[in-house]
C-alpha cells in the first residue's frame, strides 16, 4: 500500500484499538527494513511492547534480557528520558562513543542478528514516549541519511496523530504500566553514592575512564578510585558482574 494509503488508515484508526499497528505501518511505508516494533517507554516500568514485527532471534532477546533490564542501557531509552520533541535517529548517531564496548551492545545488540537500527521517538501523554524501531539484519546495508530524512519528513504528522489518539483514548500503555510498575528509584543501591551511581551508568554505556572523567569533570584517576570503591561495595571484580548486579536491581 502507498504511503498516502497508510496515512489514511492511520487517521481512521485514531482512538481505536488498532492505532499502534496503523502507526507502525504508516511510519514503515517507503522504508526498506527487515523487522520493526512499536513500544512505549515509561520511567516507572519496563517498556510495553504494543506491536511486534520482529524476527525470531530478535524477539527472543527482546522478551528476555531486554525487557528484564537491558532496556535501561539502550541509547534510545536514554534519549527518551530527555526528549522534548519527536526525534528520528540511527542508533550509532545517538549512542555513546564506546557503543561497541558497552554492555548493551555485548549483551543485546550484538546478539540479535541486527546490524543497524533506525528509531523514531515521539513524546506522548502521561510521561510516555512512543518508540518505533526499524532494523536491518546483519549483512544488509545500513540505513542511510536519506532513510532518516524520509522518516523525519513524516514526523510532525505522525506525532500529531499520536497526540490526538492520546486525547481520545488516553495513555497508550496505561494498562501495561500499571501491571509492571515497580519502584525502581527506591531499590537498594548497595550504599553507592550519587557520584558512584553516575560512574556505574557511564561504565555500562561503554565509556572509558578518561571519557567518564571528562563527562563528570574529574580526573581519570578519580574515576578509577570510584570504580574500585564500587567493586568493593558490591563484592564484585568485573564489569560483567557489575552488569548482572545492574539487571538484578531492576528486577
Amino acid at each position: 500500500m502507498s504511503s498516502e494509503g497508510q496515512l489514511a488508515r492511520l487517521l481512521l484508526a485514531i482512538g481505536k484499538p488498532d492505532f499502534g499497528d496503523r502507526l507502525l505501518a504508516a511510519a514503515a511505508a517507503g522504508l526498506p527494513h527487515d523487522a520493526a516494533a512499536l513500544m512505549v517507554f515509561h520511567p516507572a516500568a519496563p517498556p510495553a511492547v504494543l506491536v511486534d514485527r520482529l524476527k525470531p532471534a530478535e524477539r527472543a532477546y527482546l522478551y528476555g534480557d531486554y525487557l528484564t533490564g537491558v532496556y535501561a542501557l539502550s541509547p534510545f531509552y536514554r534519549a527518551a528520558q530527555k526528549l522534548k520533541a519527536p526525534k528520528v535517529a540511527r542508533v550509532r548517531e545517538i549512542a555513546p562513543k564506546g557503543f561497541a564496548n558497552s554492555e548493551y551492545y555485548r549483551r543485546y545488540f550484538a546478539l540479535i542478528g541486527v546490524d543497524d537500527m533506525l528509531g523514531f521517538l515521539i513524546p506522548a501523554s502521561d510521561n510516555e514516549t512512543v518508540f518505533l524501531s526499524f532494523s536491518r539484519s546483519t549483512g544488509r546495508p545500513r540505513f542511510t541519511a536519506r532513510d532518516t530524512r524520509g522518516l523525519t519528513a513524516m514526523a510532525e504528522l505522525l506525532a500529531a496523530a499520536v497526540a490526538r489518539h492520546c486525547e481520545i483514548a488516553g495513555p497508550l500503555a496505561s494498562r501495561h504500566i500499571a501491571a509492571a510498575a515497580s519502584p525502581a528509584a527506591h531499590r537498594p543501591s548497595a550504599g553507592l553514592t550519587a557520584r558512584e551511581a553516575q560512574v556505574v551508568n557511564l561504565m555500562l554505556e561503554g565509556h572509558s575512564a578518561r571519557e567518564i572523567g571528562a563527562a563528570l569533570k574529574i580526573s581519570g584517576e578519580t574515576v578509577r578510585v570510584h570504580r574500585r570503591n564500587i567493586y568493593e561495595k558490591l563484592g564484585i571484580s568485573s564489569q560483567g558482574e557489575l552488569f548482572r548486579w545492574f539487571l538484578a536491581t531492576r528486577g
